[in-house]
């Protein structure tokens, strides 16, 4: 395994270099080997009048692989479309499919102008919001392989990203931040955030990260035909006080079907803070509190009370929260309330509904 990384880690000297006042990267053609991919994603936040929201995550790589936008309505629902056409940045418009063959077109997505798009046929305005961050970037890198044993037909990939806020001005908080986003990668120096030969060029981000779950596929021999382990950001709410960032994880090691999570970060932008839910709720006992999310879990469509595993215990400590425009945000992974089948649940408390179990200080943070 040192020989694969050491081959890994020299085929990522040549990379990019950054020039432009928008954090644009010029991406120059990658040396990689013929089982390695890294693509470089600019990440733009854009929300509308209504509460619903776009994530957009585009690259402009060689290699066709313009990237995604992230849209969720009001209800939380969440679309994901390919984008399949990307035109040239600040100039071209896009367009993009989802799974279901939903469509997407617009102008390209930026903080400088409003994005004015049709959503499977819907007419939508999107803008920037008034925060001190202009966006962030997403170095994405992945390894596919084949069993190396001639008798054995498992396949391997690895796709691991790093998030970084864009940080023009310095911010120590934002430092701060992007250095807890990424503290499984142990990068220890604020600097690389803005030096991406640094950032795919240091070894931790790769092997600290691949290397047992690579070595525990080569060797075994129950790990049956694939295993997949990936993850991807974005970006659920930005604002002059708050971002909440969310990060997929998705890993299959064989069977009906993989597990995935969700995991979501809320960080104060005036501390650099990860905020918990205990920390903006008074008190998460509150008998009112959890009746109104308990209406609610069961008024999402298509449930009941018995599609959940004993609604009345359930419980907001802990819970895996962030926030929109519109309010507060309360979820739960797979199994956790439910079966496999419900998939994860989010439940959304308009700021109005939240606004009485927020701690005084927290009153104002969605102004």
């Amino acid at each position: 395994m040192k020989a694969i990384f050491s081959t890994l880690l020299c085929t990522l000297l040549i990379f990019v270099s950054c020039s432009n006042s928008n954090n644009t990267a010029e991406i120059k053609p990658l040396q990689l080997s013929e089982n390695e991919e890294a693509n470089n994603y600019e990440v733009v936040y854009l929300e509308a009048d209504t509460g619903e929201y776009i994530n957009s995550e585009i690259s402009q790589n060689e290699n066709g692989n313009f990237g995604i936008i992230y849209y969720r309505d009001t209800n939380q629902n969440l679309n994901i479309f390919n984008v399949t056409r990307a035109g040239e940045l600040d100039e071209g418009n896009i367009s993009a499919v989802s799974y279901d063959n939903k469509t997407l077109e617009g102008n390209f997505p930026s903080i400088a102008y409003p994005f004015i798009a049709k959503i499977d046929g819907k007419e939508m305005t999107f803008k920037a919001a008034k925060t001190p961050i202009t966006g962030a970037r997403i170095i994405e890198y992945i390894y596919s392989n084949v069993s190396p044993k001639t008798d054995d037909e498992k396949s391997f990939q690895f796709k691991t990203a790093v998030f970084a806020l864009n940080n023009d001005s310095k911010s120590a908080v934002i430092n701060k931040i992007n250095l807890d986003i990424n503290k499984d990668f142990g990068i220890t120096d604020t600097s690389i955030f803005n030096d991406l030969t640094k950032l795919l060029t240091a070894q931790s981000l790769i092997s600290n990260k691949m290397t047992p779950i690579y070595d525990e596929w080569v060797q075994s021999d129950y790990i049956s035909y694939i295993e997949d382990y990936s993850s991807q950001f974005g970006i659920d709410y930005l604002s002059e006080k708050i971002i909440s960032i969310n990060k997929f994880v998705y890993e299959y090691t064989g069977g009906a079907h993989g597990n995935y999570a969700t995991i979501n970060s809320v960080y104060s932008l005036e501390t650099g803070n990860k905020l918990k839910i205990e920390d903006l709720i008074t008190d998460l006992k509150n008998a009112d509190l959890i009746n109104l999310v308990k209406d609610k879990l069961i008024k999402i469509e298509g449930r009941d009370a018995n599609s959940y595993f004993g609604l009345d215990e359930i419980s907001l400590e802990d819970n895996n929260f962030y926030l929109t425009s519109k309010g507060l945000v309360f979820t739960w992974g797979i199994y956790e309330i439910g079966p496999y089948s419900i998939g994860e649940t989010r439940v959304l408390i308009p700021i109005e509904e939240i606004k009485p179990y927020l701690k005084d200080e927290y009153k104002t943070i969605f102004e």
